[in-house]
């Protein structure tokens, strides 16, 4: 018992002696020259000048060595200032006493200032110079750490942390720092503080690192391909527009960060639309900014893009605002042949009712402007509110040209014949629209550690409106001709109110609790004329529309770790009253309100090793239920076509989602992993499409109706790696495998039909990201999908490849960007489209772009400073970091 009390002692005594000798060393014997060659540390050649702000393996004896072969120190003129911190250990948290810190030359690392932090940690070095400046750390057992600073005022560079070396004394072993990388829940995290090959960059840097998170040249997001992602920052949805969302992301610095958190299925408690979520967590807050940023982006299809955004916060108080302009022209060419079938007179076979080959060629104007302004205002220390408001104005303009040619096959005729008809039309359309939002949010917070509750009141208001003429000539059958007008307003409003508590229980625990109420009222009208002036109503396509929908949701969260372990649970119940009305003069037009119950369940199971070894085990259900459309047996009529609903029972459809996965994370190659997947939806809804003789166009049309047409199921594995050798380079791979079929069951005309199919497909997607001295960043990626089934319908092949480059110039100040789609053209040569399996009813589509092969360029210019506050940990309040 004796020995381990005297080791300990030693172990903690040891550290402060050695220290303080190499404290008396470094300030006073200092031969010339520092004994480096060329006045810096050996393998000086650092880019920009400086050594990397993270450890890079220097062995103890080389930094003993380096300490004791100082330059002699190096007089400055100017104002000089104070520089101060706190010295913390990365893992255990706990104040780094009598450590040396040494104030050095950015240019040739020679020592301008020392000092030794006090039995707290903290450090105060007095008379710096303004410039820039490395700031190097050192203590015994301990690596080396260097940290960048530009001085211009008294700056207090908060908590500073340092990484144990691995050693052992006595019975005290120093444990491994915490992973880059982790599984936690649902959540994939990047820890960003935790990875020193990063620290120089921005914000947007440290998202092309995080799991599955790609950023284009533009600034684009997109989590594992998908583009449906909500920014979160600091677990809240961010409310910043597009182009201010991206000068935050490229200003802020990567040292101002803690971790970002990847959430590909989303939970409840998030309570959002979007497939997926990216939460940034910062350890810095802004404490001043003063950012005004404007750009003109565009292409060659053509579109361009001005825009102008502000950024303003001081202390308390902080402001965005955003303005944009927008005007595009895009032309697009399709093909399509169609075809309608009944049962003949032999079993299985059918007999062809109808044909259709259809070309079209179009072209699309629109010109639109943007608005948004936010403000946030810290209460005090534990609350804040903020407030948004936006608005929208688009106004677009069609023109369509379509060459069709028909066949009737009158098969209960005697003798059978055939008639033929061949059709030009135009159209013309001109549109408008225009929408706005406002809402507030509420936050308080009870504690550091979680406990906080937020509160949210949001309205909308959208309001559509177009005109259409159209004209179709045939080339025989001239009293067939068609010239109509048409003319369709929409409009939308309501609010919503969300609530969402958060209370942890222990340091391994937490509850979350959400409430979300929301009602919005529609009121579209939809008038067609059978003339050019407006004069003669089309009754049978004319009606008016009326809506209200009434929704209350609640869910409740438990989260809670053991060890390695995480496991969470939710649950979220909902209700929803859907009222609709169709007014018509028809004898269809009808009304109702069908109320809804759904449940939302999930579990997430993750285990991590020390190792950096991942598992995870998720599961969760949805419901979906029938829309107004799919309940109400209005018609709407389009020229030769209608589609109804289905009152008689359909039922709300459940899927199953289940997933496994592994992945293993290199903290210097990078990760591979594993996913195996399956979705089972039951009693899903969509559209059969059929044939028969229409009583108000006397003649035999197409028509859809929902059913419940049975079942559907996705199962598969996914492979993704990515190679990291450093933090500014990276390759990643995504290769998907899956079967995806259906078994469908319903009646037509009172005959039992069955139907079921399969298909097994793969997508496979390479992405390239490089960034080279700072200012200059390349992308490339590939993809291909092979072809796809889907309900009676089968989507076609589709593949591209893509390269861009941006360079941030002059400190970020000015950014440039060029990014080419598709390089092949392979859409303009090749196209996209669908083929439709309905034995009833037949069809094949094929898109092309006349070029889909663009190029798109822009220009941003940025003026102004951030300004940040290190969040001190343990307790410590807050520091100030200037940047």
């Amino acid at each position: 018992m004796k020995e381990n009390i005297n080791s300990t002692l030693l172990f903690k005594i040891l550290p402060m002696v050695a220290t303080l000798m190499l404290a008396i060393v470094c300030t006073v014997a200092q031969p010339p020259g520092g004994g480096f060659p060329g006045g810096r540390p050996p393998g000086g050649g650092y880019p920009g000048g400086r050594p990397p702000m993270g450890d890079r393996g220097w062995n103890q004896g080389q930094q003993t060595n380096q300490m004791n072969q100082m330059k002699p120190k190096k007089v400055r003129s100017g104002s000089t200032f104070k520089v101060a911190g706190l010295l913390r250990d990365s893992i255990a948290g706990t104040p780094l006493a009598y450590a040396n810190v040494a104030v050095l030359d950015a240019e040739d690392s020679s020592l301008i200032k020392g000092t030794l932090a006090n039995q707290n940690g903290y450090f105060e070095v007095d008379g710096v110079p303004q410039g820039e400046c490395l700031i190097r750390v050192f203590i015994f057992n301990y690596k080396m750490k260097y940290f960048p600073l530009t001085v211009s005022n008294n700056t207090n560079m908060g908590t500073l942390k340092l990484i144990p070396a691995s050693t052992t004394l006595g019975e005290v072993t120093i444990k491994t720092e915490k992973p880059i990388y982790a599984m936690d829940g649902e959540k994939l995290v990047y820890n960003v503080n935790e990875d020193p090959s990063i620290q120089t960059g921005t914000t947007e840097d440290a998202l092309q690192n995080a799991p599955g998170v790609e950023v284009d040249v533009e600034g684009n997001i997109t989590l594992r391909g998908v583009s449906s992602v909500e920014i979160w920052i600091n677990d809240k949805p961010s409310k910043l527009t597009e182009e201010n969302l991206k000068t935050y992301l490229q200003t802020l610095p990567a040292n101002a960060l803690e971790r970002i958190e990847a959430i590909t299925n989303p939970s409840a408690k998030y309570a959002t639309d979007a497939e997926a979520v990216i939460n940034i967590v910062t350890s810095a807050h802004v404490k001043s900014n003063q950012f005004v940023s404007f750009g003109i982006n565009g292409s060659n299809q053509p579109f361009v893009s001005p825009w102008v955004s502000y950024m303003w916060a001081k202390e308390k108080l902080s402001v965005n605002l955003f303005l944009s302009g927008r005007y595009s022209s895009r032309r697009n060419a399709s093909e399509s042949s169609s075809y309608q079938r009944r049962d003949a007179e032999i079993f299985g076979e059918y007999d062809t009712t109808w044909a259709s080959t259809a070309a079209q060629k179009d072209t699309n104007r629109s010109g639109s402007a943007n608005f948004f302004l936010g403000i946030n205002y810290e209460i005090d220390s534990t609350s804040e509110i903020s407030f948004d408001a936006g608005g929208f104005y688009n106004n677009n303009k069609s023109r369509y040209i379509t060459s069709r040619d028909q066949t009737y096959f009158e098969l209960d005729s005697f003798p059978p014949f055939e008639q033929n008809y061949i059709d030009t039309s135009r159209s013309k359309t001109d549109g408008w629209s225009v929408m706005s939002h406002a809402g507030v949010d509420y936050t308080k917070k009870f504690d550091q550690k979680g406990h906080n509750l937020r509160i949210g009141l949001n309205g909308r208001y959208s309001h559509n409106a177009s005109e259409q003429w159209y004209n179709r000539m045939y080339d025989t059958y001239f009293d067939l001709d068609e010239h109509r007008y048409l003319l369709t307003k929409f409009n939308r409003y309501g609010a919503s109110l969300d609530a969402r508590y958060n209370r942890p229980y222990s340091d391994d625990g937490e509850m979350s609790y959400g409430l979300r109420s929301s009602y919005y009222q529609m009121s579209n009208d939809y008038r067609r004329y059978n003339d050019l002036d407006g004069t003669l109503v089309d009754t049978l396509r004319t009606y008016h529309f009326n809506g209200k929908e009434t929704n209350l949701n609640a869910d409740v969260n438990w989260t809670h770790r053991w060890g390695g372990f995480t496991l969470s649970t939710g649950l979220g119940l909902g209700v929803l009253r859907d009222g609709y009305e169709y007014i018509s003069d028809m004898p269809f037009a009808d009304k109702g309100t069908p109320i809804f119950f759904t449940a939302r369940p999930s579990i997430h199971l993750t285990y991590r090793t020390k190792s950096m070894h991942n598992f995870k085990l998720n599961y969760s259900m949805r419901m979906s239920h029938p829309d107004e459309e799919d309940l109400s047996i209005f018609r709407r009529y389009g020229d030769n076509n209608y589609s109804t609903g289905n009152p008689n029972g359909l039922k709300s459809g459940y899927t199953h989602s289940l997933e496994a996965g592994w992945q293993k994370y290199f903290n210097k190659f990078g990760n591979i992993g594993l996913e195996l997947y399956g979705r089972l939806s039951t009693n899903e809804i969509s559209s059969l499409r059929d044939a028969e003789y229409d009583q108000y166009l006397d003649r035999i049309i197409n028509y859809s109706i929902p059913y419940n047409l049975g079942t559907s199921w996705r199962y598969g594995a996914s492979l993704n790696a990515t190679y990291r050798p450093t933090g500014f380079v990276n390759v990643r791979l995504y290769a998907n495998v899956y079967d995806y079929g259906y078994r469908m069951e319903y009646y037509r005309d009172g005959v039992h039909q069955l139907d079921q199919r399969d298909k097994w497909s793969w997508s496979v997607r390479v992405n390239l990201w490089a960034k080279a001295f700072d200012w200059l960043q390349f992308t490339a990626s590939g993809n291909y999908n092979s072809p796809t089934l889907s309900l009676m319908s089968e989507r076609k092949a589709r593949y591209s490849l893509n390269f861009g480059v941006r360079s941030d110039l002059f400190k970020r100040k000015l950014s440039l960007f060029v990014n080419v789609q598709d390089i092949f053209n392979w859409g303009g040569r090749f196209g996209s489209g669908s083929v439709n399996t309905n034995p009833y009813y037949l069809s094949n589509s094929t898109n092309k772009m006349l070029n889909s092969r663009y190029v798109s360029a822009g220009i941003t210019l940025r003026f102004g400073k951030m300004e940040l506050e290190k969040k001190a940990q343990e307790g410590d309040g807050e520091t100030g970091d200037s940047l």
